[in-house]
């Protein structure tokens, strides 16, 4: 069971998604929920700010705005009243307390148009807030309620090409968002790549940069622990550190780092660069174990990175938004009881953004995203197609819509199956949905235990398998 490789269909043109998302040079994506019901909606951001020949092709007849997509067993466009830009991120969570999704668009602003507050009011749209000075080079927002307010706040990390620095804003309510940066300890931080999480488990939330490391004090400041070795060298110019996940991918109880590349040298001198992996071991420290594990450097480039049991056995693989076989389908590296398996077909240049994932056919498989960049070429959805084993998800309705509850499963004997913790934004410019997803393997009953962000402890026992488990149940 989940021995195989992992096996992809292409279903971009069954779920509608060729015409709706033509006419974009695409740099954001995410799933998440904007009607509430069990289907993954899609956003899709674009750079829209090139000449308008470069974008008729296929088509198109000039640049298409941001979609906004409601998914079901194809893909809807809907009206979304925003502005076109350069949306370079995008992130789904529930920003008032109200029980359904809002939006956060960042854009790479160097034309004038802001990043966005998206306000959801049971499905009717509206932008509330421009958070983000004028000129700030967004990148990857990080979402998590920081200080323990029960209001989610956010980390927008900046490039090496702005002038300040990622961004940290507190949640006042009625979307209404501060610049606490000044003080907080992330003064002058620049990154791709940006995400949250409780890495050592003392009950605040940590962030975690492509470049850096930082422990959350619970009180909106920050004491940096980048381990030894977490830079990168350069190669050439254009080669930056891009995306950052976190996940636990040798079943320990503690969350791991995992970093992707975008290392333009792999194209233009033939290098070759890992996705590098640093395992938790308690206490703030972390060891590099990129090549212990089998992560041999890659011949392409892999921005976007992502845990996910892709094949259900009960191990996190990595998902990469490099390409197997000329776009045939995302690198996925199989999570062999703690050591990294290579796909066949490695070698082409071809990569997405990003590749953000979600089960988008609630048949209990992960399926991916592949986020394109070329208005030639389509953005496409990859359905899993997988022979594996038994799985469980699992939602929090609570004030932040789960954002930041530990959920932990334990088989029958009480050994860990798996630990995770629920966010909305990782990878590179790249969202997901407020959901733990376990592969189970051959195990068909299980105890789970809630921990939510305000610290309430909730143990269900004798759980089935193959279903969506909501807490409360509602």
């Amino acid at each position: 069971m989940g021995d195989g490789p992992v096996s992809f269909e292409d279903v971009t043109e069954s779920y509608g998604l060729v015409d709706p998302l033509t006419g974009m040079y695409g740099h954001a994506a995410a799933f998440g929920s904007v009607n509430g019901d069990a289907y993954p909606d899609l956003v899709v951001g674009t750079f829209s700010d090139r000449p308008v020949d470069e974008y008729a092709v296929r088509g198109a007849d000039g640049p298409s705005p941001d979609r906004l997509l409601v998914g079901g067993e194809t893909y809807t466009p809907v009206d979304f009243p925003v502005t076109m830009g350069r949306t370079s991120g995008a992130a789904f969570a529930d920003l008032d307390g109200d029980g359904d999704s809002d939006l956060i668009l960042v854009r790479n602003d160097r034309d004038g148009v802001p990043s966005v507050i998206v306000e959801n009011r049971d499905g009717n749209l509206e932008v509330r807030a421009e958070p983000l000075p004028p000129g700030f080079l967004a990148r990857t927002p990080a979402v998590v309620d920081f200080d323990g307010d029960l209001l989610p706040d956010i980390y927008v990390a900046e490039d090496r090409y702005g002038d300040a620095g990622g961004i940290l804003l507190h949640n006042q309510g009625g979307f209404v968002f501060r610049d606490v940066t000044a003080g907080s300890g992330l003064e002058g931080v620049f990154s791709l790549g940006a995400t949250a999480a409780d890495l050592d488990r003392d009950g605040n939330p940590d962030l975690v940069t492509s470049e850096s490391v930082w422990f959350g004090n619970g009180d909106l400041t920050f004491e940096e622990g980048t381990p030894e070795g977490f830079s990168w060298e350069q190669i050439g110019p254009d080669d930056d550190p891009a995306g950052v996940a976190v996940g636990d991918f040798d079943n320990d109880g503690l969350a791991d780092i995992l970093v992707g590349q975008h290392y333009r040298s792999i194209v233009e001198e033939g290098a070759r660069v890992p996705v590098r992996l640093f395992r938790n071991l308690g206490n703030r420290e972390f060891r590099e174990v990129t090549a212990e594990v089998g992560l041999d450097p890659l011949p392409t480039l892999a921005p976007h990175v992502e845990f996910a049991d892709m094949n259900n056995d009960g191990w996190l693989d990595i998902v990469a938004s490099g390409s197997v076989d000329d776009g045939a389908a995302p690198i996925v590296l199989l999570n062999r009881a703690g050591t990294f398996e290579l796909p066949a077909g490695l070698g082409s240049p071809h990569y997405w953004v990003g590749a953000p994932i979600a089960d988008v056919d609630l048949d209990g498989r992960l399926d991916v995203f592949g986020l394109e960049w070329e208005p030639s070429l389509p953005s496409r959805l990859f359905r899993n197609t997988t022979a594996g084993g038994h799985w469980l998800e699992v939602s929090v309705a609570d004030p932040l819509g789960g954002i930041g509850s530990v959920v932990e499963v334990f088989g029958p004997g009480g050994n860990l199956l798996g630990h995770r913790e629920i966010g909305v934004a990782s990878g590179y410019s790249s969202g997901k949905p407020a959901a733990a997803h376990f592969g189970l393997g051959g195990v068909d009953a299980v105890t789970v235990v809630i921990t939510t962000r305000a610290g309430r402890r909730i143990t269900l026992e004798d759980v089935g398998v193959d279903v969506h488990l909501r807490w409360p149940k509602c």
